[in-house]
């Protein structure tokens, strides 16, 4: 009898078919906002690794290290590389970053914090490995977000703004959650001045040590 495939792996391989693929132009949004020009990058919860991928391109003073802790995504994120040397990823849990206080010159979170068991810990861990006056920036799809034309990869009418929109209800955040998790962010080492904004169709927040 044969095995069925690993719940996780199948996650991955159908986010790396579909919005891994239709989130490209968010990723340059995001990528060219982050606003490092050189120095460590950290992505976490980077699954197939696009936001490292695209802020260390065309920077090669910029390394840029994506952690997860979904060996499938991982597998993704190495392949989609494509051999790039200042790209690293690694298996690991964002409430135990490997990496001395300090290391980071910035840090991004794109649709991970909804998967966080333990918040707090994870805004004082990032917190510790950024650099003074690093930001590390968090994105969430907001449910209640139009789509924006610009930021999504169509072929033909594939994905429907349907389509798109109910992931965002699906993988999103709520504005309670939302408002649960900015709480957090400003109990943590970070707050309590954190920024709460819109870029593009993502709730994000913005927490400067």
């Amino acid at each position: 009898m044969a095995l069925l495939p690993d719940r996780r792996a199948l996650t991955a391989l159908a986010y790396q078919l579909g919005p891994a693929r239709y989130y490209q132009p968010a990723y340059r949004f995001i990528a060219a906002d982050c606003g490092i020009e050189r120095g460590s990058f950290l992505d976490v919860g980077t699954g197939p690794g696009w936001i490292a991928i695209r802020v260390a391109d065309g920077r090669p003073e910029v390394d840029a290290v994506g952690i997860d802790t979904s060996e499938a995504m991982l597998e993704y994120a190495e392949a989609n590389k494509a051999g790039r040397l200042n790209v690293t990823f690694r298996k690991m849990d964002a409430v135990n970053i490997v990496y001395p206080s300090g290391t980071f010159a910035a840090a991004v979170a794109v649709q991970a914090a909804h998967h966080w068991t333990d918040p707090a810990a994870v805004f004082a861990e990032v917190h510790r490995v950024l650099e003074d006056g690093a930001t590390f920036w968090v994105y969430e799809a907001d449910p209640d977000a139009e789509v924006p034309a610009d930021w999504i990869a169509r072929r033909g009418p594939f994905p429907p703004d349907a389509w798109v929109k109910r992931q965002w209800r699906q993988y999103g955040m709520a504005a309670d959650r939302w408002a649960a998790l900015k709480a957090t962010a400003e109990a943590s080492p970070f707050g309590p001045d954190i920024v709460d904004e819109t870029h593009g169709f993502y709730r994000r927040l913005g927490c400067t040590k």
